[in-house]
């Protein structure tokens, strides 16, 4: 679908522009979350390598830039570029909203400066750190490449990371976890939640790629099923 919407336009319009911030911003989440992962979970000194502020602040200006350059593009051209600037507008917000995950990661690193160890869960959450930080990259680049057989296949791995932590968070709420201390409870309780969130973000801007405007953040229709949901 949204192959179909770019095409449309110049490759020099300020749409393809904003559309190209957007590639950019989701770059910047990249390194964003793979530091506030490695601060929170392989470090004891909670050192960051970057200001996550200024970060923050870069990706929240891309944000504004991409909103602005839509809206004079749809001033100064008219039909179909409508479409397109919706699911751009749409996705930039998705992007923006994983950089303040990841700042949040950050935070928690910074009040709690020691290694979060797992125990006996320290191989799931490995694996689901790894995960989101996958579909972070194949997210970049099925945008890059109008790759809507990729975008299809980073959808099937978000229930998995959903059912994960849903599981993880009932956990923590309903019983006190062997070897971790109310701290680390809260701790882990918030990191759960934002990396869940982190990953139905990602969703919702795979989802741009092969679904039109009114179905993104859900999961695509098989032409041939039949069915009405």
């Amino acid at each position: 679908m949204l192959r179909e919407l770019i095409r449309l336009f110049s490759r020099e319009s300020l749409l393809d522009q904003a559309y190209s911030d957007v590639i950019t911003m989701l770059k910047e989440d990249q390194e964003m979350f793979d530091e506030a992962v490695r601060t929170l979970r392989r470090s004891d000194t909670a050192k960051l390598q970057f200001d996550f502020r200024e970060k923050d602040r870069k990706v929240n200006k891309f944000e504004r830039e991409v909103r602005k350059k839509v809206l004079t593009h749809l001033s100064i051209q008219q039909g179909f570029d409508v479409a397109a600037a919706l699911v751009v507008t749409s996705i930039v917000h998705d992007v923006e909203r994983i950089g303040d995950y990841c700042k949040n990661i950050a935070e928690l690193a910074l009040v709690h400066p020691k290694r979060l160890k797992l125990g006996k869960y320290e191989e799931r959450y490995t694996d689901v750190e790894k995960l989101i930080s996958e579909r972070l990259r194949n997210t970049t680049s099925a945008l890059e490449n109008f790759d809507g057989a990729f975008a299809v296949k980073i959808l099937e791995g978000h229930r998995g990371i959903t059912k994960g932590c849903d599981q993880m968070l009932k956990k923590l709420i309903n019983e006190k976890i062997k070897d971790l201390s109310p701290g680390e409870h809260a701790t882990l309780a918030l990191y759960t939640r934002y990396l869940k969130r982190t990953s139905a973000h990602l969703t919702n801007i795979a989802s741009s790629i092969v679904n039109p405007f009114h179905r993104i953040g859900f999961k695509p229709k098989k032409a041939d099923s039949g069915k009405k949901e």
